[in-house]
């Protein structure tokens, strides 16, 4: 049986509806519904999100208290004047693409020829205030308990960059122990996938947060486009081991493959804390192992040949790992400090010979 959870958007949408009828009920207003409905569907998962919401609520109990004080007027409360005017706020909603605001609508327009009121207008200006006071209690409960997404997004960030080290490291024990276990590493890569995913998504939300930046780039796009190049470097570790996977035996030549791997992972490290890091130094090891590779003898066996040959096209697939890691954007901006976002990752057993 799973434990039940209460999320951060059912509180504030409590607290929302709560303060939307203390107030409505502090200002002497009758009819409360109205504010609490509006208050329940305004609160959203960003401010921006619930800004439009609320607009776009405000505009359905403008419309619906229209059409209920003119239907009201004409045909005062009885049957026909319900259905009508259900008929036509259901039309209206869809000629202006407001599907979802046709309950809302049409529950504001059947009230107000309900009510019996003396002074229809007064009564619609009732109900618009009343749904006005649910809007800016939601919108003032999201504003002050909005989530920390770019916090979030960044552990996101920081905690996919320590899982594609941790497969750098099984890829390393592949290269130099071929037949080695891989169900971690094929278990992981999927998780991680997901994982990426759920940080895309995060980023979007800090995207709608930052609709109100004028510049033209906001960190949000810087995120977004940091997680679509961990998802291809994720592509190029899973190649990289099919690779190492298709090595029947060990050859010496997996010996510097496996230094260069570690000293990417290095350099990734940094990269992720905008920290130095020796580019001039891998890019000599990297123009020294090609010359290697060209020099190389005739293998003497079918196996030293097929495991040569998958060693050599894991260098390359490196060499396109290290060129996407350097125009990763880093998720710090200059004044802050990486070692607050950190979190320890515990590393997932190596591979078990078999």
């Amino acid at each position: 049986m799973e434990r039940f959870h209460v999320g951060g958007r059912v509180l504030k949408t409590v607290m929302a509806v709560t303060l939307a009828i203390f107030l409505a009920q502090q200002l002497g207003f009758e009819r409360i519904t109205l504010a609490a409905i509006v208050a329940l569907v305004t609160v959203q998962r960003t401010f921006y999100h619930s800004l439009l919401k609320s607009l776009a609520k405000l505009g359905s109990v403008l419309m619906g208290g229209i059409l209920g004080t003119v239907f009201g007027y004409l045909f005062g409360i009885n049957p026909l004047a319900y259905g009508l005017v259900t008929l036509l706020a259901i039309l209206i909603c869809l000629k202006i693409h407001w599907e979802e605001h046709i309950f809302l609508t049409t529950i504001t327009a059947i009230t107000i020829i309900f009510s019996g009121a003396v002074s229809l207008e007064l009564y619609m200006l009732e109900q618009i205030f009343t749904a006005l006071l649910g809007a800016v209690s939601a919108l003032g409960v999201n504003y002050l308990f909005t989530p920390n997404h770019k916090q979030e997004v960044i552990r996101k960030l920081l905690h996919t960059d320590a899982s594609l080290r941790r497969l750098i490291d099984f890829i390393i024990v592949e290269v130099q122990k071929p037949g080695c276990d891989d169900t971690t590493f094929t278990e992981e890569v999927p998780r991680l996938r997901n994982e990426i995913e759920a940080g895309k998504d995060i980023a979007m939300l800090l995207r709608e947060e930052q609709r109100f930046i004028i510049k033209r780039e906001t960190p949000s796009d810087r995120y977004r486009q940091a997680f679509h190049i961990l998802n291809s470097q994720l592509d190029r570790l899973d190649e990289m081991h099919r690779l190492a996977r298709r090595m029947p035996v060990g050859v010496p030549q997996a010996v510097p493959l496996a230094k260069l791997l570690r000293i990417v992972q290095k350099i990734q490290y940094r990269k992720f804390r905008n920290e130095k890091a020796a580019y001039g130094m891998l890019e000599l090891i990297l123009e020294n192992l090609d010359r290697y590779f060209t020099d190389l003898d005739v293998p003497c066996s079918r196996e030293e040949f097929v495991s040569r040959a998958s060693i050599f096209h894991m260098f390359q697939e490196i060499k396109r790992y290290y060129r996407r890691t350097q125009i990763i954007p880093t998720p710090f901006e200059k004044e802050e400090q990486p070692k607050r976002w950190g979190r320890k990752i515990k590393p997932l057993p190596l591979f078990k010979e078999t």
